[in-house]
């Protein structure tokens, strides 16, 4: 049947291959007839071995090396009061670019003067001993007008411009900065006032105001003379502080010029105070 043919023939052949399998490994030295053929099947190459690759692990990276820490400045240490002339020289003068400079702070005991000056015209005094070095030079000028009357000369006005112009000079953040950084030194001057009340910054602040509330007054400036110094004609004039005085005599062009820098310092200080 045609359903079997393939059985029969699968195994006629496994027949086939046992016999002449047999006939090669059991008859040893029998010979062959002629007729058969020797067929000699591949011996199949051993199949090596699976062997399992373990990856070798990546190398862990080595640490970066910390850095090294930056070094420390030294915290900066300040002079004693009385040792501390040096200190403010040195500032004030790297400071101001005016060669005038140096002769302001060619004196001795310069916070004690500073303070003292300071709490003067925060009170409204003119306390001259401290600053006799910033006086002008050259005699007050006066036109007289009539018996009674007088008038500032313009030519007054000139012997402030170099006080002006140094104090011009100075660099107004610096100038904060030297305060801030000077201000333990500032505040042991104040204490030795021995005044019950205040302190250094608002005695400032106190004084700065008083110098912006001058007016500046354009034109003739009258004066009287009583008895043997000049005073304002303008009532209003005379009921101003020696110190706020002080400041007319300079001419309104100074006055200007001073207001205008002690605003700056002053917005400076305020900046630098709130910041340390």
């Amino acid at each position: 049947m045609l359903s079997n043919k393939p059985m029969l023939l699968a195994i006629g052949a496994g027949l086939l291959v046992i016999l002449i399998a047999g006939t090669f490994f059991l008859g040893g030295d029998q010979e062959v007839p002629e007729t058969t053929q020797i067929v000699t099947l591949p011996i199949p190459e051993p199949t090596p071995p699976v062997v399992e690759v373990t990856p070798e692990a990546e190398p862990e990276p080595e640490p970066e090396p910390e850095p090294e820490p930056e070094p420390v400045e030294p915290a900066f240490v300040l002079p004693l009061l009385n040792d501390s002339d040096g200190l403010i020289r040195d500032g004030l003068v790297s400071l101001s670019r005016h060669e005038g400079m140096n002769q302001w702070v060619a004196v001795n005991d310069l916070i004690r003067k500073f303070v003292g000056f300071t709490n003067g015209v925060s009170e409204g005094r003119v306390v001259r001993n401290p600053v006799e070095i910033l006086a002008p030079r050259g005699a007050f000028l006066v036109s007289q007008l009539d018996e009674e009357t007088y008038a500032i000369d313009p030519r007054s006005y000139d012997r402030y411009d170099l006080f002006v112009n140094i104090f011009e000079s100075l660099d107004s953040e610096g100038t904060a900065e030297l305060y801030v950084l000077v201000l333990p030194l500032l505040d042991q001057a104040f204490s030795e006032l021995g005044l019950p009340n205040g302190s250094m910054n608002n005695t400032l602040f106190a004084a700065i105001g008083r110098l912006l509330e001058v007016p500046v007054l354009a034109g003739e400036v009258r004066l009287t003379r009583p008895v043997v110094m000049y005073e304002f004609e303008d009532e209003a004039l005379e009921r101003l502080s020696p110190a706020q005085k002080q400041v007319i005599r300079m001419g309104p062009i100074n006055t200007q010029r001073l207001q205008r820098k002690l605003s700056e310092i002053s917005r400076a200080l305020r900046v630098a105070l709130e910041t340390n």
